[in-house]
């Protein structure tokens, strides 16, 4: 499957939709990082370039909500679970716009990895070079 990040439910519903006139059901997944919308992997190469695209424009709607937010109880979040060392979990907070920056580069799975090494690197510091032999 093919996930789809969404930070607003309207937004993830007009995917939803875009992706049901095309014929492709689409598979609802609420988790701790978002809204999720997740299609198979077998579909048509043009039906998932048109995907694509469309999702890009709705995250283009997203970027612009969280601009336009005021800080009020509308205001966007978004954040990515970690496990600590000692098996604590934690959610490290973003903002959705570099969230959505972070989801347009990278799959969930590599962003949660991504912050996972950040933790782990920070539980253990190491100022030492980066490059060692």
């Amino acid at each position: 499957m093919f996930e789809f990040m969404f930070f607003d439910n309207e937004l993830r519903q007009q995917f939803i939709d875009f992706a049901h006139e095309r014929g492709v059901a689409c598979e609802v997944v609420e988790d701790n990082m978002g809204l999720i919308a997740a299609v198979p992997e077998d579909i048509p190469d043009t039906v998932s370039d048109a995907l694509d695209s469309y999702y890009d424009e709705l995250m283009d709607q997203q970027a612009e909500r969280v601009d336009q937010a005021d800080g009020t109880s509308t205001h966007q979040v978004a954040g990515i679970r970690v496990t600590l060392q000692n098996g604590q979990p934690c959610m490290i907070r973003l903002e959705p716009a570099l969230a959505n920056r972070l989801l347009s580069a990278f799959a969930l799975e590599e962003m949660q990895t991504l912050v996972q090494a950040i933790a782990r690197n920070l539980e253990n510091p190491d100022d030492g070079p980066v490059c060692k032999r």
